[in-house]
This record gives C-alpha cells, structure tokens and sequence, in this order.
C-alpha cells in the first residue's frame, strides 16, 4: 500500500487520482462507501410537526473543489477521534484545488478549510507543521460526530446515504459538473433509490438549489446513465431511480437505455427498468441505511 511518504519520494510526479487512490487505501473501510448523514442534506427542525429546511449541503454548492474535499475528510477520518492529518499538498491535490509543490497550497487549502469550520463542518488545530482536520456532525450544528444509528424510521440525524468509492475510481468527481454532483447527492439522500422526480422548483425549495440547477443536473445523470425514468402506477409524477456511480455499459442506437443495475428481470428474463408499472426494484448494496438489517423503506417522497 502506498502511504504518503512513499508517494511523495517518487520521481515521477504525483497525479491526483494517485493521491485519491492513497487516501482511500488508508481509509480502510471495508464498505467501500462513504457515509453521510442525510441532514446534510435536508434537515429538520425538531417537533412534533416536520418543518424541513436546507442543510448545509446547499452552501457549498459554488465549489466542486470544496465539496470533494468535504466527502474525502469524511472518507479518511479514523474512528478514534474522528481526526486526520496530512499535508496541505495531499488535500489540494487530491481535491483539485492546487497542485503546486512550492508550498502555496497550503494558502488555498486554508481558505476551503476555513469555509467548512464557518459551515460547522469541520475543526481544526495546529499540529507540528500540519493541521489536524476533525470532522463534525454533518448537520452543521458544530456537534461532536458520531456515527449514525442507521435507524430507517429515524430522524435526518439518523439515517445516512452512501457515497461509493466508485464516485473516484470511475472518475464521476472529474466527469459531474456541479449541478450533478448536487443532484446526485440529493437523489442518493432519498430514502428509496425509486422515487417520484419532482418539479425542479419543489427541489429548489426542499434543498436550497436553484431551479436551473436541478433541470441542468438531472439531465447530465440521465446523459450519465446514472439516473433511470420510468412509468408508475403509484405516483401520479414520472417516477425515477437513481444509479450509485459504477461502470454502466453504453446504450447503442438500436438499443434502450440500460435498467437500473438493481432492477430484477421480468417477464421472459427481461429487466424491468422500463415497464409500464413499477420495476421490481431491490436496494443495491451501496443503499443501506441500516447498520444491522441494511433495508430501506419502498417508496419515497422528499422532505
């Protein structure tokens, strides 16, 4: 396994799918999924009557760089103290903010890193000529982070979604614009991977995203192959289910888009991604919001 020093003291230089390949391979995380609770997202305020709001996902919406960054820490951090240290260096080049290798890297990386502590994202504190990165609860409270319970009837606090590795080794990081990368999250964060697809100005409002970005976004997945439209006979909108990232093949001129990898075969053995009713769905591996029994309610509706 290559750590950081051994990559660094290689003549050739460093690219940042190496860096990125290095970081993951220190996570260990057997999973190969990293996971974000769903109030980062969309949070709640608490009560008895469910009053949705942004959460601090939607502030960060005016930089990939800062947003690759926020998932890699969350990605790399141990479960000791939920803290991790490296060069500025490794972080700029992992996350595409700098690449240089002067020592200015560290003033770019610093200002993405002082916007997740104004998020509450993050804190941070000096450590010999490093800084020590820990992460908080993705809530943007600045609360202490703990794992979450999984619980799939529990509160945004509880339930996660999974970012897959595959979101780096298939390069979706470098290939999504930010409005698919955005769209992605906020499908991905749904309780079921099938769900009606909403107008673009109720996601606007549900996730503090602009219409624009919505429409822009769930275009580009559908151009990725990473988002699936079908007919329903349970939601009056035109349902959809979303694809974590992960090879697809390519759909040729005289064939359909290909189902939804976790679509069962119908009928003849055909896969039902493109039915009149519903498809058979089952929640693939990487959907999991439980840590005990990984199952996830049917149906879905935002907020």
């Amino acid at each position: 396994m290559n750590t950081e020093l051994t990559v660094l003291k290689r003549d050739m230089a460093v690219s940042q799918d190496d860096t990125i390949r290095m970081l993951l391979e220190q996570s260990k995380r057997t999973g190969r999924a990293v996971l974000i609770r769903r109030a980062f997202v969309q949070d709640a305020d608490p009560g008895l009557r469910l009053v949705t709001r942004p959460g601090p996902f939607s502030k960060m919406l005016r930089s990939n760089e800062r947003l690759d960054l926020f998932l890699l820490i969350h990605c790399v951090t141990a479960r000791a103290d939920w803290g991790v240290t490296h060069r500025s260096e490794t972080w700029g080049r992992a996350a595409g903010i700098s690449f240089a290798t002067n020592g200015t890297a560290s003033a770019a990386v610093s200002r993405h890193l002082h916007k997740l502590k104004e998020l509450k994202l993050i804190s941070t504190e000096p450590y010999g000529r490093m800084v020590k990165i820990t992460k908080l609860l993705e809530d943007g409270s600045g609360d202490p982070y703990t794992l979450p319970s999984g619980d799939k009837e529990g509160s945004r606090k509880s339930t996660y979604f999974k970012v897959p590795f595959a979101y780096w080794e298939q390069h979706y990081y470098r290939k999504l614009s930010m409005p698919a990368k955005a769209m992605l999250l906020i499908l991905m964060s749904q309780r079921s991977p099938s769900f009606a697809l909403h107008k673009a100005r109720e996601y606007a409002l549900w996730y503090g995203v602009s219409p624009s970005t919505v429409g822009r976004g769930i275009e580009e997945l559908k151009k990725k192959r990473l988002l699936y439209e079908f007919l329903s006979e349970h939601w009056t909108a035109v349902a959809a289910a979303v694809c974590a990232p992960s090879p697809v093949p390519r759909a040729t001129a005289s064939s359909a888009a290909p189902p939804a990898p976790w679509a069962r075969a119908g009928p003849g053995g055909s896969s039902g991604g493109s039915s009149s009713t519903d498809p058979a769905l089952i929640p693939p591996a990487w959907w999991s919001r439980s840590s005990k029994t990984g199952t996830t309610r049917s149906a879905c509706t935002p907020g």
